[in-house]
């Protein structure tokens, strides 16, 4: 046997969260940024106007592109599964009010982030739109709960449970997750519905963050459940 780790020990310690069953009207489908914003093809407009070599920024961003249209896939289908068995769906959106940069939060003012939500790339994708009758949550920082009344909206529709799919797992969609978990709502997390800067981002959070504070499931997995 190998040396114990912290990381062994405290799995050996914990106390996983227990599974909890998804309910129509009792679980909500958040989506989470999924915009034209995190697609490889805006990332790439960023990168030649930062100077660097459209060839290499391509080859960068093939890897990554591919990773953003499996999560825009998957999340098409847990969508098209939530509308028709009756969930309730909230699309988050971030994006500023206007250009101008007073109108956004801090963090993305200091960080020169401002996207105005009717620029092209704050459009949601196409696969993945709200149709009428489903909330849109428009925010200007990184959690879904922040800045929002996301959360109000929720408890007075007696919500217990969110399903959590978009971008990105180490940025916005740890951000709300963690939040929600405070909240007191149980999580679940949708493994290949999302996806973060890196792969090796993503998968870290999955790592740290299953059945600590959320529950992870695929999408096939998801799919059955509802």
């Amino acid at each position: 046997m190998g040396r114990l780790s912290m990381e062994d020990l405290f799995k050996a310690l914990a106390k996983p969260l227990p599974d909890f069953e998804i309910r129509p009207r009792k679980t909500a489908l958040l989506l989470i940024d999924m915009q034209k914003l995190v697609s490889s093809e805006a990332l790439l407009k960023e990168a030649l106007d930062a100077g660097l070599s459209e060839k290499e920024a391509r080859k960068t961003l093939r890897e990554y592109g591919q990773r953003v249209e499996k999560v825009v896939r998957n999340g098409q289908k847990i969508l098209r599964a939530c509308r028709k068995k009756g969930f309730d769906v909230m699309h988050i959106k971030l994006g500023a009010q206007t250009s101008n940069p007073r109108h956004t939060a801090k963090i993305n003012r200091k960080a020169g982030f401002i996207v105005p939500m009717d620029s092209e790339r704050g459009k949601f994708f196409e696969k993945v739109t709200p149709t009428k009758g489903e909330l849109v949550f428009p925010k200007t920082n990184g959690g879904a709960f922040t800045g929002t009344n996301l959360d109000f909206v929720l408890r007075n529709m007696d919500i217990e449970s969110i399903i959590i799919v978009g971008f990105l797992t180490d940025q916005c969609v740890l951000a709300t997750a963690i939040h929600g978990a405070d909240l007191g709502y149980n999580v679940l997390l949708v493994e290949d519905a999302c996806t973060g800067t890196t792969k090796e981002n993503h998968d870290a959070v999955v790592r740290l963050a299953r059945d600590v504070f959320l529950k992870v499931k695929s999408t096939d997995e998801i799919l059955k459940c509802l």
